[in-house]
């Protein structure tokens, strides 16, 4: 037919293919997808011309000790590659590798496994280097810095405290309570102690409304209480040079922002609002969006956010079909004990007992799937998906099946770092 075309749309390593016709379906779909990968000379001239800090080879001396903080495999980052060229760089100005660590910061996420340290980080590095893999939850090896203006108590990787430089490697993307990934979240909650994530990520739940709290949503940093707090906790360490990559479909990095650790993001911050927010008129019954394959997809607890996504550009009791392979399961071994009686309002009287980040995540699925049919096509058992509240499908074609209404609305490619605004919005007033 005239009017049909095709979509290929991510699913952990493979991909679904989906015929539409474009007199039903709109894309939504960031330019940052069209972006070429970055060659070698372009990373490393980004490094060698910082933003708004010395260069690397201006602030580090021989003989001092070096740890560089980067995020576990949940997310794409391109580590790897920068890594190498700052190995080099850290060598040339006379550190050991001795007195070189990388950190693997995931927060209250599990310990990563040997084959993800290597995709983190690369098998050179990976086999050569001293590696140290965070535990949020060993107390023996945090240390408490300081407490935020807004009680916050920051306890961090102790690796991070005795060095004389750190230097953190983050990917931007769009986050549901921070605003944005990377920068500041490389250290909170990425090297933090469990308690002080908790008390950070806290900011984002209203006691009074048992709802997010205000300013808390992706693409936001204006008075976003938990990105203030973040600012506040990492500048009593104040890391010594930032790196942070934009990634497309491929994780190939396209863009990248170095130089100071606060303000490099922010410029990075602002640039990946402008080229990832999509515009639409009016909000329709159905979207169709696949997260964007591994590793966004990785966990049903990352999946979410394309789901928050999805969620702007649906009319009340519309339905989203999501795409989320969820080969690492939940992302928790106690995420279900959330799924308590009474539904979102349920969990959210247990946050108000309890706070955990994962409780939230329980809300926000919640409410979800009770403001909209949620079809979720995975490899999550059928059992456990109906249990969380969601239909499990294993095809689009079956969940338009179930869906039976006539299929209109947006299909979503990659709906993790796409940001549905009803209008033709830039998102500055987000900023």
């Amino acid at each position: 037919m005239k009017n049909k075309t095709s979509v290929w749309l991510n699913y952990g390593k493979n991909k679904i293919q989906y015929d539409f016709n474009r007199e039903v379906f709109d894309l939504l779909e960031p330019v940052i997808y069209l972006q070429t990968k970055l060659k070698k000379e372009k990373i490393i001239a980004a490094l060698d011309n910082p933003i708004e800090s010395k260069s690397l080879e201006d602030i580090l001396k021989s003989g001092e000790k070096v740890v560089i903080a980067v995020p576990d495999a949940t997310r794409s980052v391109g580590a790897d590659k920068i890594a190498g060229i700052i190995l080099e760089k850290l060598e040339n100005c006379g550190i050991d590798k001795s007195d070189i660590t990388f950190l693997i910061g995931g927060g209250i996420h599990r310990s990563p496994t040997k084959q993800e340290v290597e995709w983190i980080l690369g098998k050179k590095i990976s086999d050569s280097c001293r590696i140290s893999l965070h535990d949020a939850n060993d107390e023996a090896n945090l240390s408490e810095i300081g407490v935020t203006s807004r009680g916050t108590r920051v306890k961090l990787n102790s690796n991070l405290i005795k060095a004389d430089h750190i230097i953190q490697i983050g990917g931007i993307s769009f986050h549901y309570i921070a605003g944005f990934s990377g920068g500041r979240k490389v250290i909170l909650p990425g090297c933090a102690g469990e308690s002080t994530i908790q008390q950070n990520h806290k900011l984002a739940f209203d006691e009074r409304t048992l709802e997010k709290s205000r300013g808390i949503a992706s693409g936001n940093l204006k008075n976003n209480p938990v990105h203030e707090d973040m600012i506040e906790a990492v500048g009593f360490l104040k890391p010594s040079f930032a790196v942070n990559t934009v990634t497309n479909h491929k994780n190939e990095i396209t863009n990248i922002y170095a130089g100071h650790w606060e303000k490099s993001h922010l410029q990075g911050c602002r640039e990946y609002l402008q080229k990832n927010v999509c515009g639409f008129k009016a909000k329709r019954p159905l979207a169709i969006v696949s997260v964007g394959g591994f590793p966004r997809d990785a966990n049903l607890t990352q999946s979410h956010k394309a789901m928050e996504h999805a969620a702007a550009a649906l009319e009340d009791n519309g339905a989203m079909i999501v795409i989320a392979e969820c080969a690492d399961g939940l992302g928790r071994k106690d995420f279900l004990d959330w799924f308590v009686t009474g539904g979102a309002n349920g969990t959210a009287l247990k946050l108000l007992d309890n706070y955990k980040v994962y409780g939230q995540t329980v809300w926000g699925i919640r409410w979800k799937a009770e403001k909209f049919r949620v079809f979720l096509i995975s490899e999550l058992a059928p059992e456990l998906v109906e249990k969380m509240g969601m239909n499990p499908c294993k095809s689009i074609e079956e969940a338009l099946l179930k869906f039976g209404r006539k299929p209109e609305g947006f299909i979503i490619p990659f709906g993790l770092t796409t940001l549905p605004q009803n209008g033709n919005k830039q998102g500055n007033e987000l900023f």
